[in-house]
């Protein structure tokens, strides 16, 4: 927690419940440069600070691991409702859940609260509505205004629900970029804002706001007050560009939420200039670039390549790239070869499946023999190279998962780690709405109920009960345990868990 300039101008507390174990919150450094640079104190709270655990982020798999993954799976799986509850139940015993909602983080709010912020701004996930209700409480004795904001709250009937709320003063949905400044002036003033994406707990739903065009306009990110010293590594978070350049994934969440409607882009100098900005000010030589696919602006892509070392000599970088339909998607062998020499040392890109009929379904774009070429070409060029997949997308039958599993057995060994998860029903994506309206009656998915708080859609997949299912995931499990159990390469185990 840190305090700056408390002389002068409103004091604003910035609450970070985002508790990444190994970079700080890029939002949340993006928000306290523009209400500095406007004038205002701003006090950082962030979860490490005082104590909470980092949400645990991957790293090499353990030898039980395999019989572990399968128990996860089969948990999250089962139409038992009663063995799911007892799962969520067990998931929030979890150290990173249980200690950002600790008494800790409650007597470092109080205690900054009793400071007197003018007002009180929370950054959170959906998973934070519990802390979010303390922290209204909170505020509301103390005649501070509080409001919530984050990444999920792209749906009306998400909004709808947290603004019941006790005490909650608003929300705000969209890129605050554009109007915080203006929202936070009129609650100082003790008025009530109308900017657009800014909803008041009594009053006219907001909306979104409008995606930030000339992002270059943007101040850098200011991370002085996240407790640097909890961090394994001194790693940067940056953005090169906000939305996805393909964009169309059926499942896909990010492109629905309120950084990823529609692609914007920085120019390559105003990106090499925060690298060097961050350099110098956090003496790093470590960054992560979070954007959706790295590769969606070609010139920005190749530009990183060429003056990445110059901006900033000895450092390393890892980023998303995605594998797409485009005859250049700047991940040939030639490409990959330039990335390291400039640093890059760990890409993760979208693999999903092995199903060249469920990647179609998905509209996802991936030719998986043209991704295999470009996990060698990567591991040829000593980047450690990690894919993410998952199972129970609608219609998925056994011979997919023997895609999939075949696909990773045949690129072991290029791959360092494969993140392999269950098909998550985010509300607002395509694949929910076809849910929703009933279009996907044919497959095995059934439609449980919507969770607006939580903005996604339960379902159970009816396959999952098939012996022949069962023993498909069994063996894709196995290959992907034995990828994950070997050691990263070592020019990249500083940047292992960031991406």
């Amino acid at each position: 927690m840190s305090i700056q300039n408390l002389s002068s101008g409103p004091r604003i507390l910035l609450v970070d419940l985002n508790n990444f174990s190994r970079f700080p919150t890029l939002p949340v450094g993006l928000i306290t440069a523009l209400l500095r640079r406007a004038g205002h104190v701003v006090e950082v709270l962030s979860p490490l600070s005082v104590g909470a655990k980092g949400i645990p982020r991957e790293s090499r798999a353990t030898p039980w691991g395999y019989w572990d993954e399968r128990l996860r799976w089969w948990s999250a799986t089962t139409p038992s409702r009663s063995v799911r509850a007892l799962r969520d139940a067990l998931g929030r015993l979890r150290p990173h859940r249980r200690s950002t909602r600790g008494e800790e983080m409650m007597e470092a709010l109080s205690a900054a609260l009793d400071r007197r912020p003018a007002v009180v701004l929370v950054s959170a996930y959906l998973m934070y509505h519990d802390v979010c209700e303390r922290i209204a409480a909170k505020g509301a004795e103390r005649g501070i205004p509080v409001v919530v904001g984050g990444p999920a709250f792209h749906g009306e009937d998400t909004r709808r629900e947290w603004l019941r709320i006790p005490g909650l003063t608003g929300l705000f949905a969209g890129e605050a970029e554009g109007s915080i400044v203006e929202v936070l002036e009129h609650l100082i003033a003790g008025e009530t804002p109308s900017a657009p994406g800014y909803s008041p707990a009594s009053g006219v739903d907001g909306g979104l706001a409008s995606p930030l065009h000339g992002l270059d306009e943007l101040p850098f990110p200011d991370y002085d007050d996240f407790p640097w010293e909890k961090y394994p590594n001194r790693i940067i978070s940056m953005l090169t560009a906000r939305g996805c350049g393909w964009g169309v994934c059926t499942f896909c969440s990010d492109v629905v939420t309120v950084a990823g409607r529609t692609f914007r882009s920085r120019s390559t100098e105003n990106v090499l200039e925060e690298l060097r900005h961050h350099r110098e000010r956090y003496e790093t030589t470590l960054f992560c670039f979070s954007d959706l696919k790295l590769n969606s602006n070609l010139e920005v892509w190749r530009g990183l390549h060429e003056g990445f070392s110059s901006a900033v000599p000895g450092a390393k970088w890892t980023c998303a790239v995605h594998m797409g339909p485009r005859k250049d998607e700047g991940l040939s062998r030639a490409d990959l070869f330039a990335a390291s020499r400039a640093g890059l040392t760990r890409v993760t890109t979208g693999f999903e499946t092995g199903s060249p009929r469920l990647l179609s379904a998905m509209k996802k774009g991936t030719d998986p023999e043209r991704l295999r070429d470009f996990l060698a070409y990567a591991s040829e060029a000593e980047i450690s190279t990690r894919v993410t997949a998952f199972t129970g997308y609608p219609g998925e039958e056994p011979e997919d998962l023997e895609a999939t599993r075949d696909f990773l057995r045949r690129a072991q060994p290029h791959l360092d780690r494969v993140h392999l998860s269950r098909l998550l029903v985010q509300n607002g994506t395509p694949v929910e709405e076809e849910l929703r309206e009933g279009r996907l009656r044919e497959t095995t998915i059934e439609r449980l109920e919507s969770r607006p708080r939580e903005a996604l859609t339960t379902h159970v997949n009816r396959a999952v009960g098939s012996p022949a299912y069962r023993k498909a995931v069994a063996r894709l499990l196995e290959v992907v345990h034995d990828i994950n159990r070997r050691p990263l390469r070592t020019r990249a185990s500083e940047l292992e868990g960031a991406m």
